[in-house]
């Protein structure tokens, strides 16, 4: 699905205000469909120097991709483009071509989703507004160039995207006629050698990795070009004819809108920096953008399937709910209503908990790019002087792109001065803490319960704010207080990141409340080489010498155990099939009896599917969660709708699949096992359960 990304970046002064708040395509954004600035040439003796004419000349790209379950040929264009040419027609050897630079934010194809992903996601236009060629050689002009004589050559150089550079050679065909220079260029560019790719969008998108860039140039004598019009037109397919009779807006597609989309898309919430969800308008303005997203139903997300128990907040929409939105859209997407009728969610839908206490660490956290995976642990102390009780809470990333995951763990008072030794021992807020938050001690509750530090809460993408049923709730005796260990992910920047923990707390006597708890159900992960992969990693010693070094001895105590937990041995476990998958499972006594309150799974950018089992293989087994097309960017904690009690005699089973297809093709072959990096696996879960007070 994107390439045309492929073209060039240098990021150059001049370009325009770029704005991109919206997958979309808000009206807050801007597009600016206009002509970068390039270094201009001076024409030398025996040199006419003539520039591009952005009127008349386009990049395009084109991918092969697979569209909501259609396979075809994705196409982008784009005029934003300008260089020089210093051509010498009586020594053709001689001549120059100056950088070429394109503006990539302005890539239009015939669908807007697929641009404003492309833009945001992949080639992170906001930050990077333009690519760069800069030609280094000319090789095969002819010793003189004659009017209306198309010429055929190559022109080497370096193409830069975003941050990366590679050598590219573009085979081209050149005519010269009068004061016009016209010139088709071609070449092959691989998406992931440039950071943009390849495009993967599980059930929804996925492209090939290698892209085609054709140039499509005309060049006019300097002396001639008239630079008052700097604003190139978009390159927009017209639109396609309404279809005719449409349903209903008002009683056929908006009641969808607000029941299934409106609470993750209004103002504020998570949805809303890809689609922001409001009014009428908002629908129409990408309303083939929703019959597409829906009609593959990788909208709205739920990725749990019907083989598990019956779960509550499923937002999956209707056949009928798909044909209106689809119908509405192809119809032209009218409106029976004012443009600016408000969308709004369920008045029963509470999206927040209440921020009774909002907890940060003491200074904004400072990472580095030197460090791609950092491990961090935050202290965020609520200061509790009596028995308290959580009700609620919500993880809120400061910086959403770089934060891959958070974990909050309880901390008895005990525990404060072995962690506060901890923090001071390591400059900036918070201490690294990849294999553990802790440092020894463990406090007695009043029933005399041993209460070292426990995971009590999580956050990955696509994460719910959590809310206990009443008369439930997370406790808190004097002195507790949260470490939140937080991965972050820097690849191009690392800003400073303050992240906070908000909690909403009960009222009454804690007593009164039935305990929350939450345990975890882990399998290993060991995915050998394929057959047609070489290199040193590919060795599990080697690969597990190289994630010690990186995170330190934790690594392979933590790869190396769970296969002992599991009754295995990583040669045991290793699997891949001949398709690239590898799979795993363990089987686990339930640790934390009680009335199920909900169920998690994680993995990383591998993971293809996940299941875990209730008392597997005997009459009372319970299929909790299935999923079968993983899908990182939502990772939610799933809510049974029938009650279901855990005891200390049950058993739960988890299973993982992953696929090694899914690895970025420049990363280095390597054995992929249990580790915390980003690019490493995970066959984690967690459990949520309610202990009665009886």
């Amino acid at each position: 699905m994107l390439a045309g990304l492929g073209v060039l970046v240098v990021v150059t002064a001049g370009v325009g205000t770029f704005v991109w708040n919206s997958l979309f395509g808000l009206e807050s954004s801007v597009v600016y469909f206009g002509v970068p600035d390039a270094p201009a040439l001076t024409a030398t003796t025996g040199e006419t120097l003539y520039r591009i004419d952005a009127s008349d000349s386009q990049v395009t790209y084109s991918v092969d991709e697979k569209l909501a379950g259609t396979t075809h040929t994705a196409t982008g264009t784009t005029r934003g483009i300008a260089g020089d040419i210093a051509l010498n027609a009586e020594n053709p050897a001689a001549s120059r071509v100056g950088d070429i630079v394109v503006n990539v934010q302005q890539l239009t194809s015939d669908q807007q989703l697929r641009d404003e992903r492309l833009r945001h996601d992949y080639l992170e236009s906001n930050d990077y507004q333009t690519a760069t060629f800069s030609p280094t050689e000319l090789d095969g002009l002819p010793e003189r160039i004659d009017d209306g004589v198309a010429y055929d050559f190559t022109i080497a150089g370096n193409l830069t995207v975003k941050e990366t550079t590679r050598p590219t050679t573009l085979k081209a065909t050149g005519t010269l006629d009068g004061d016009t220079l016209t010139l088709e260029a071609s070449t092959t560019v691989s998406l992931s050698a440039f950071g943009v790719g390849p495009i993967n969008m599980v059930g929804f998108a996925q492209a090939g990795d290698d892209a085609t860039l054709d140039f499509d140039i005309t060049a006019v004598d300097a002396a001639d070009f008239d630079d008052s019009d700097r604003v190139a037109a978009e390159a927009a397919p017209a639109a396609a004819a309404p279809s005719g009779t449409s349903p209903s807006f008002a009683t056929q597609v908006k009641p969808t809108l607000e029941n299934s989309c409106a609470s993750c898309h209004q103002a504020g919430e998570a949805g809303a920096p890809f689609w922001e969800l409001t009014e009428a308008k908002d629908a129409v303005r990408v309303a083939d953008g929703l019959a597409l997203i829906t009609k593959s139903r990788y909208m709205p997300p739920f990725l749990a399937t019907d083989a598990g128990i019956p779960l509550q907040h499923d937002p999956r929409l209707s056949d009928d709910e798909i044909t209106a939105i689809g119908d509405w859209a192809a119809a032209g997407a009218p409106l029976d209503v004012a443009e600016d009728e408000p969308i709004q969610p369920p008045d029963d839908v509470e999206l927040h908990p209440r921020a009774d206490k909002t907890l940060t660490a003491e200074a904004p956290y400072q990472g580095s790019t030197k460090l791609t995976n950092d491990y961090r642990c935050l202290i965020m102390d609520p200061k509790v002087t009596e028995p308290t009780v959580v009700t609620g809470y919500e993880f809120v990333p400061d910086k959403n792109e770089f934060v891959h995951h958070a974990l909050t763990f309880r901390m008895s008072a005990d525990q404060r001065e072995g962690v506060e030794e901890r923090d001071a021992k390591d400059p900036g807020t918070g201490y690294e803490c990849f294999g553990g938050v802790g440092a020894g001690g463990a406090g007695l509750s009043p029933s005399g319960r041993t209460r070292s530090s426990s995971l009590v809460a999580g956050w990955a993408p696509g994460a719910r704010p959590g809310q206990y049923p009443d008369g439930a709730g997370l406790k808190l005796e004097p002195g507790d207080f949260f470490v939140t260990q937080i991965h972050y992910h820097y690849v191009h920047a690392a800003p400073p990141d303050q992240s906070e923990l908000v909690l909403q707390l009960g009222e009454g006597d804690p007593a009164d409340y039935d305990d929350v708890r939450v345990s975890q159900y882990l399998a290993p992960a060991e995915m050998p080489c394929m057959p047609d992969e070489q290199g040193p990693l590919c060795d599990r010693e080697a690969a597990i010498d190289a994630l010690t070094e990186e995170f330190g001895p934790s690594a392979a105590t933590i790869a190396n155990g769970l296969n002992a937990i599991c009754g295995s041995t990583p040669e045991e476990t290793a699997n891949v099939d001949a398709d690239g998958i590898s799979t795993a499972e363990c089987e686990h006594p339930v640790s934390a009896p009680g009335k199920l309150l909900s169920v998690n799974g994680h993995m990383h950018e591998l993971g293809r599917t996940f299941r875990m089992t209730l008392n597997p293989g005997t009459p009372d087994e319970k299929i909790l969660l299935d999923i079968d097309r993983w899908d990182f960017n939502w990772q939610f904690n799933y809510v049974p709708t029938e009650d279901i009690e855990l005891t200390k005699d049950d058993t739960i089973k988890v299973e993982c699949s992953w696929d090694r297809n899914l690895i970025n093709p420049q990363f280095e072959p390597r054995w992929i096992t249990w580790s915390e990096g980003t690019e490493d696996e995970m066959c984690f879960s967690t459990v949520a359960t309610i202990e009665r007070r009886e």
